[in-house]
């Protein structure tokens, strides 16, 4: 794109942009008349976004359902056999906590892998010809 060029960051203004999500408590009366668009629709990235923007997924979504599979398997590997040994033998306490590590361990997985991690804004060209300025010293 050349310098100066009308891109999409260069048609949209901030005041356009919604910074915070619409809430089920809020009123339908209370809705602007512009549509306020979201950031992510105004500035596309290589993420992948769902239910208006609420869950993010990386682009890599590979790894995540590898990772939940392994997960998902290793558990009720567990379960299924080991389970009711150990709480026959030694005690019941173990599947217990098995089970409560095994929800900790999904709920922090799908918290993460469904969050949004924040983006760091690229410099604008001045502020990137002041660093330079600055390494150059």
């Amino acid at each position: 794109m050349p310098p100066g060029g009308g891109g999409p960051m260069k048609d949209c203004e901030y005041s356009q942009i919604s910074t915070h999500s619409s809430s089920p408590m809020e009123s339908p009366h209370k809705k602007k008349k512009i549509a306020a668009r979201r950031k992510w629709e105004v500035f596309p990235g290589r993420n992948k976004f769902f239910c208006n923007g609420r869950i993010m997924m990386a682009r890599q979504t590979g790894v995540f359902y590898l990772t939940l599979i392994l997960i998902l398997v290793t558990s009720g590997l567990f379960f299924a056999f080991d389970c009711r040994y150990l709480a026959e033998k030694i005690t019941p306490a173990i599947p217990v906590v098995g089970g409560i590590l095994f929800f900790f361990v999904m709920g922090t997985l799908l918290r993460t892998s469904f969050s949004d991690p924040g983006v760091l804004p690229r410099a604008t060209p001045e502020e990137a010809a002041d660093l330079e300025r600055q390494i150059e010293l």
